[in-house]
């Protein structure tokens, strides 16, 4: 008894993934979608060695006749001397063969036959026929028959009164205030940490940034974390050498209509200048150590507040960490809150 084995490839799966030495022709069908979305179904005949490069061909040409123009459904029959279709069951004559030759694309006359197909009733696209009265069965359902009407009514919070809530897994529940406290500790030292900076900050707590952001919002309002932790500027994309010259040149344009010549700067502008300068520099300042206050908290946490193992898991020398602390002594009292062990003889 012969095993069922693999349906056989038809010709034209091989024609189409086949490149020849010489011109064929192909009856290609397609679909044009025009710029008030209605669409019509055409037929042409195209010259050429390959499936591939005849659908090029008839691209580029539709594209070139009409610019707003979109073509989709794009499939091809190689046409040979057994071919034959559904709309075309007798074989093709040898006045049929004249008829495509001198209808088919490229030519002399530049010019691209196509034949509207008319499109049955009913049919969406050329292909299939949608039943409306199945798809109004099937997919979400409105009202009280939607899924999540029956399956998550009274479990499901909104999203701006989880603050102080916990989801245990079937329910939210009151979260309890020194846990969520201790929660918003650590996601304010991740912040501080990474510069604000909401994705660098999730992974420094190794969760993700959608967890990270419905943890903040169970802490604190979004308002709150955007007045205290504002999320940083985004950098500016560099611009090129030109583009900058160019807005150079314009900028000083103005400065000239307006009466100002080049590098002319007044005792006012240049106190502004100085000013924004220093508040830069501070705020700079204020950052980095900030910075440091949260790395050492955490390397004298992990080592019994030993200043000594403490720098050795920071990889930096024992004289740099004491510098540190006294860098940022005004900020915490380091001998207060972190003694170190006391050492016997």
């Amino acid at each position: 008894m012969k095993k069922a084995g693999r349906k056989a490839k038809s010709s034209q799966y091989k024609f189409r993934r086949q490149t020849f030495s010489f011109h064929q022709y192909w009856l290609m069908y397609y679909t044009e979608h025009y710029p008030d979305r209605s669409q019509k179904d055409f037929a042409s005949f195209i010259k050429a060695k390959s499936y591939a490069l005849a659908k090029t061909i008839l691209c580029s040409k539709l594209k070139e006749d009409n610019k707003d123009l979109k073509i989709n459904a794009v499939v091809g029959y190689m046409l040979h001397k057994d071919f034959s279709n559904s709309r075309r069951q007798k074989k093709l004559s040898i006045t049929d063969w004249d008829g495509i030759r001198a209808c088919s694309f490229p030519n002399l006359n530049n010019f691209l036959f196509k034949e509207e197909l008319e499109r049955p009733e009913g049919y969406t696209n050329k292909y299939n026929k949608t039943n409306y009265e199945h798809v109004k069965k099937i997919g979400f359902q409105k009202g009280k028959n939607n899924w999540s009407t029956i399956h998550r009514k009274g479990k499901s919070l909104p999203i701006d009164q989880r603050k102080g809530m916990k989801w245990t897994g079937d329910k939210w529940v009151e979260w309890d205030k020194e846990e969520m406290l201790k929660m918003k500790n650590s996601v304010i030292n991740a912040l501080i940490f990474n510069k604000n900076n909401r994705l660098k900050a999730a992974e420094y707590l190794n969760i993700s940034r959608s967890g990270f952001y419905a943890l903040m919002i169970r802490c604190e309002t979004k308002a709150w974390w955007n007045e205290n932790y504002p999320i940083p500027k985004r950098v500016p994309p560099r611009v090129s050498r030109e583009e900058r010259s160019a807005t150079q040149k314009r900028v000083m344009a103005e400065r000239m209509a307006n009466g100002l010549g080049f590098f002319q700067h007044t005792d006012e502008i240049e106190a502004k200048r100085l000013a924004n300068l220093r508040a830069a520099k501070t705020k700079q300042r204020k950052e980095y150590l900030e910075g440091l206050v949260v790395k050492i908290k955490e390397a004298l946490s992990k080592n019994n507040n030993i200043r000594v193992e403490a720098a050795r898991s920071l990889n930096v020398k024992v004289c740099t960490f004491k510098s540190w602390l006294k860098k940022t002594n005004f900020l915490v009292d380091w001998q207060k809150h972190y003694p170190s062990p006391k050492s016997y003889a």
